[in-house]
């Protein structure tokens, strides 16, 4: 699977996640906002908020990378839940579109509003 389907999947198919998914989920988004920060403070309220584990079993969904992650859980939720999984793709070039709603390519331009 190739890194933009895993992160249209991850994205727009959330809730099928299990927790601890999004958990790492979660955890690696606030470090990303915490990267370039060195308030104590603001790193002990992101804890108490949950926002960053401490548990090794959500950390260890991380260890290879945020893309590893996202592409083995893409996986995950095609295999358990592939009557939830809606590709929306160009009726033109067949390319994945931008979201599951768009109605026009952001590839070949073809609109398919009506």
């Amino acid at each position: 699977m190739d890194k933009e389907t895993a992160e249209y999947i991850v994205t727009y198919f959330f809730s099928l996640l299990r927790e601890k998914e999004k958990l790492a989920w979660r955890h690696h988004s606030s470090i990303l906002k915490l990267e370039d920060n060195d308030n104590p403070k603001l790193l002990e309220m992101y804890k108490r908020k949950g926002w960053i584990t401490d548990r090794q079993e959500v950390l260890n969904l991380l260890k290879l990378g945020y893309d590893d992650f996202e592409i083995n859980t893409a996986k995950k939720i095609i295999e358990e839940y592939p009557d939830k999984v809606f590709f929306n793709t160009c009726p033109k070039c067949k390319k994945l579109a931008r979201t599951p709603n768009a109605k026009q390519c952001r590839f070949c331009g073809f609109d398919w509003h009506k």
